[in-house]
């Protein structure tokens, strides 16, 4: 077994676990609502080159599906992978540990970029909310980059330091998240108003007309933002797993609003969920950790 890899606390291997399965999970959501949905649609890239930039249309087709498919196929790698690895647990200084590495930082590089270009084509041509899609998808952006800087601290001599900048990162970007859909929450986004209004879990209707709707949704928005404030400052357990319970819940809010059809974007959306989760098993160090110095703090 790994020398490096068994002094690493086992809420930092769980949360390893989480993040790379909340990541699959978007991976999935990803190639759900741009290939397998029933009403299939390009992605914002797509939209973007082909009507803002006036690309030939078989350019942008050929672009939007590399990088679909290849968010697929990055995410049955990343979970091959990290099977892999927890199968034979190499050493960190070994040729196959450096070459899984190198195929998961390339794969998890590929998401981020892809998230990040489809937010930024979403900023481009959206609507007026549309200015905040980097700050709301904040969360689906950063997992993978932090993915790649939890799997690359067994391979550092300050690996307390880079689980601390990994953590931050995660930290902030989730607070982020949550502060910017509580904004939208505030400012009685359409979308979000007709999620309540539609929603019928188990064919029970939650709300029932448009002013207890508004007011429902203006408290759920100050809510975020009390919660990504408190989880920046206090880092407490119970507001991560709260975060995480409350991301799951929104997210499958589009399915119980529109369906069946709707699930790619409960699972495009994993990371609301995920990211907080990952976040409770990391803040587990600060009751398990013995060495003060490496507290995630």
């Amino acid at each position: 077994m790994d020398a490096n890899r068994s002094t690493l606390p086992t809420q930092f291997n769980t949360a390893i676990w989480c993040l790379r399965l909340t990541i699959v999970a978007q991976c999935v959501g990803i190639s759900g609502r741009y290939l397998f949905a029933k009403f299939e649609t390009e992605s914002p890239i797509y939209g973007l080159l082909f009507f803002d930039l006036d690309f030939a249309e078989v350019r942008c087709q050929f672009v939007d599906d590399f990088g679909v498919y290849g968010c697929l196929v990055a995410g049955v790698i990343t979970i091959g992978t990290g099977l892999f690895s927890e199968c034979f647990r190499f050493t960190a200084e070994s040729r196959k540990s450096k070459l899984i590495f190198f195929i998961d930082t390339t794969t998890l590089g590929f998401v981020a970029v892809w998230t990040l270009g489809m937010a930024i084509a979403e900023t481009i041509r959206g609507d007026v909310f549309a200015r905040f899609t980097l700050l709301e998808e904040a969360v689906r952006i950063a997992s993978p980059l932090v993915l790649i800087i939890f799997l690359a601290t067994p391979k550092m001599s300050c690996n307390g330091l880079f689980r601390r900048g990994g953590m931050l990162l995660l930290l902030i970007a989730t607070a982020t998240t949550f502060a910017f859909h509580g904004y939208k929450a505030i400012e009685l986004y359409g979308t979000f108003l007709d999620y309540l209004l539609l929603s019928q879990p188990f064919g029970i209707t939650l709300v029932e007309d448009q002013r207890t709707a508004e007011l429902i949704l203006t408290v759920i928005g100050w809510v975020d933002i009390g919660l990504a404030i408190s989880l920046l400052v206090c880092r407490y357990r119970a507001i991560a797993i709260y975060m995480a319970a409350w991301g799951f819940l929104t997210a499958l809010s589009r399915m119980t609003a529109g369906g069946w059809e709707a699930w790619p974007e409960v699972f495009i959306r994993a990371a609301n969920a995920g990211a907080p989760l990952t976040l409770f098993f990391l803040f587990q160090l600060k009751f398990h950790s013995r060495n003060k110095i490496d507290l995630l703090i």
